[in-house]
Order: structure tokens, then sequence, then C-alpha cells
């Protein structure tokens, strides 16, 4: 493949992945974000940097900069600097890859783990272009210049000891919890853990609740192989973030299997309690109208329905409850030697249906993976438990328009929703 051919190849297979990315406002804040959270560092124009008499900041961003530029950064003293490659590309970013130099070039590219045959392709082509060391295939980049450390890099060798750091920076997903996740790297591009700092209130509200969480769940010695280790947790120049270890290994099967059981087992058991079912009827129903006003008179009909119908199947039943990690999926799973380990901790709760972890892990593999379990997986499993099971799709649902989720996650529940409502009535509700 011809160079100018693979650069084509790249830019498409990214724009066709992350059609939907960020804008420049929310790039802007990011940067100022990683450098400190100092509001007054500008991305500024070469030419006016250029001038003579210019007075230089502390911190420097500059796109795409010149050799000329980059001697004049190092005649004034800028001895500290950080290149990353922009992907997709300046107006539509997603991720900030490290343009490190030298015989072993660093993939930093650990960040994102794709499931999609799109993604999947897109991080292959990008990954074995980096490889090469040819810096042709990049479009925008950026360089991040300081005279001394920046805040984030003593934070870091403070925590770890390390001195020489690597950062990959990824903006997430636009929305109500976005946030800004930072890879941190030795010189040999091995991960040192993940920094997580809020760009929304909502995100800030998530990471002071994961680092609690996590301070939490590491109090248990059953745990503690299956989870990260918390680094730091704190208000950090005004924000609250999380500093966690790497998990090692590979990611997690995408089919439910006893690893899964045998680790929803162990984190139950940790705090085992039981609840009415009139309780979680009760709680599920006040998180659940907060949300359906904006979801249509359909969508209330539905949840009417289910209520109903849980109130029905639950009234007299002793619900089994526990922590729950509320998000598990194949892509918050490592597999390392026969053991499963889990991360994001945002949405963990100490106190849920132990059974909605199962039925969480079922509904995204099959929404977003389109995976069909197996028989074997327990088919009945939700059938078996349809009370339950219509009260985590209305938890679920309300979850999922809070964090402003693509259109087809929602239309899944919905599905799932006039399945088990119509199966328990006898009829489709209007």
């Amino acid at each position: 493949m011809a160079g100018g051919d693979a650069v084509t190849s790249a830019a498409q297979a990214i724009e066709t992945v992350f059609r939907n990315s960020n804008g420049a406002s929310t790039l802007e804040d990011a940067l100022r974000l990683f450098v400190g959270g100092a509001l007054d560092v500008p991305t500024m124009d070469e030419v006016e940097l250029l001038k003579a008499g210019c007075k230089l900041p502390e911190v420097v961003i500059s796109w795409s900069p010149t050799s000329e530029f980059l001697k004049h950064l190092a005649i004034n003293g800028y001895t500290r600097m950080h290149r990353f490659a922009a992907l997709p590309s300046r107006k539509r970013p997603r991720w900030f890859l490290p343009q490190a130099h030298g015989r072993h070039p660093v993939d930093g590219f650990e960040i994102y783990a794709p499931f999609s045959p799109s993604g999947r392709l897109m991080k292959a082509i990008t990954v074995k272009l980096r490889k090469t060391a040819w810096q042709g295939w990049v479009g925008d980049n950026v360089l991040i210049a300081s005279r001394t450390a920046l805040p984030i890099e003593s934070l870091v060798s403070d925590i770890t000891g390390e001195s020489q750091l690597i950062f990959s920076l990824s903006l997430g997903t636009p929305g109500t919890f976005q946030k800004l996740t930072v890879q941190v790297m030795r010189s040999d591009g091995s991960i040192l853990g993940y920094l997580k700092m809020p760009l929304t209130n909502g995100a800030r509200q998530r990471l002071r609740h994961e680092g609690t969480f996590l301070r939490k769940l590491s109090g248990f010695p059953k745990l503690q192989a299956h989870i990260p280790r918390l680094l730091f947790a704190d208000s950090w120049r005004g924000n609250d973030i999380v500093f966690q270890s790497a998990l090692e290994g590979e990611t997690g099967p995408v089919s439910f299997t006893q690893l899964h059981e045998d680790f929803l087992q162990k984190l139950q058991s940790c705090q085992p309690s039981v609840s009415p079912g009139e309780t979680v009827i009760r709680d599920t129903a006040s998180k659940w109208e907060k949300i359906a006003p904006h979801l249509g008179a359909r969508w209330q009909n539905l949840g009417k329905e289910a209520l109903r119908i849980a109130a029905r199947e639950l009234r007299a039943i002793a619900v089994p409850c526990g922590i729950q990690h509320g998000d598990l999926t194949p892509w918050n799973t490592r597999l390392h030697q026969g053991r499963l380990a889990i991360f994001d901790w945002e949405s963990g709760s100490s106190n849920a249906p132990n059974l909605w972890d199962r039925f969480h892990f079922l509904a995204q593999t099959e929404c977003v993976l389109n995976k069909k379990p197996e028989v074997r997986e327990q088919p009945d499993l939700r059938e078996q438990n349809r009370g339950l099971y219509l009260l985590y799709l209305l938890h679920s649902t309300a979850q999922t328009a809070e964090e402003e989720a693509k259109q087809f996650a929602i239309d899944y529940r919905e599905e799932q929703m006039i399945r088990y409502v119509s199966a328990a009535s006898g009829r489709l509700p209007t």
C-alpha cells in the first residue's frame, strides 16, 4: 500500500467510525484541562508568537508547528514538549496520540478497544502506520510546550516515582458525562495507569463517586485482584479527578461465562442484602418518572404497564441485592491468567438487585455487538425473572437517556420492553 493510499484509508476509516465527534470548544477545554486547568492558556498563532518582543506564556499550545518555531521555543527555554497526532482531525477530535521520536515509537492507542469491524479496521490501520515511525500520515498535530513540568506531570511523578512520562488523550463521547481520559505511560510505552478528568459537571459527580466507590471496594481483600488500584482520587486544581492503575490482560469474553458468574458472586457476597420487592419498585419508579416525560407518550404507557406487572410479580418477593458494577460489558473487562478484572466503576451501586449486572451484560452485547445468547447462557434468565427484568429495563433506559446515548440503545430497550410486557399482559401496549 502506498503512503498516500494508507493516509486516505486511515482517514476514511476514522471518519466513518466517528462521524459525530467533539467540536472546537470541547477540544479547547480538554487541552486546557490537560495542561492544568488554566483558562488563560491560549492556543497561539506562530506568527504572533514569533513577533519581536512577544512575551511567551508559561505553556504554549500550537497546532502543526514549524521547525523554525520549535527552535524558537528551545532558545526561549521550553525544554519540555509533548506532540500529539489529533484523530480523526482538529475539527472533530477524539484522541491525541503521542508523536514519540526514536527507534521504538510508542503506540498509545491502547486507550481505545473497539468491537465493531469498522472500529477494528480503523485502529489496525492507525497502529500499523504508527509502527513505521512515518509521520506523513498525520493530518493535524498539536504541540504543548512548557519551561517546567506541567502540573499533571508533577502529580503523576509524585504518585508513581516516574519522571519520564508520555501521554495519550481520549476526549470521550460527547454528552452529559463526558470526561478526558489520559493514558499515562513510561518512556518505553508501558502503561502506568489511567487518569480521568471531568469535562462536564455530570462527569465531575461521577468521578467523585467512582473514587469513593473504588476506595470502598479496595477494602474487600477478595476483590483486590479484580479491580484497578486507586492511585489518586481527590480535588485537583478545582476538579475531581481519578487516577487508577491499568489492568493487565486482553479484553474479556463477549459471552457471559462462568468467569463472570464467579466474579459477580464474589462481588455480591461482600455486602449482601435483601430488599422488599415494593422497595425496588418504588426506587425504580422514582428514577424512571424523572426521565419518562422526555421520552414521549408511548414510553410513558410502557413504563406504567411495566411497573404494574412488576408490582404484581414482586409484591411479596424479597429481592437479593448487593454491590453492583452498573456497566458490566466486555469492553469494561480484562482477562488475565484465567481471572476476570473489571474497570470503569462510575455507575457502581452498593445495593442493587443481583440480577441487574447479568441483565446489563446480555443487553449490551445484544444491543451493541448483536451477540445473541447461546443455550448454555441461560436464555430463560430474563423470562424467569420478568418483573426484575422489566425494572432493569426502566432503570437502564432512564440512565441511557441521561447519558444521551445513541438512539439505537433506546430503541433496543423499547423492543425488549414491548416483548416482555406483551408476554406478561397478553396484549400489545399502546
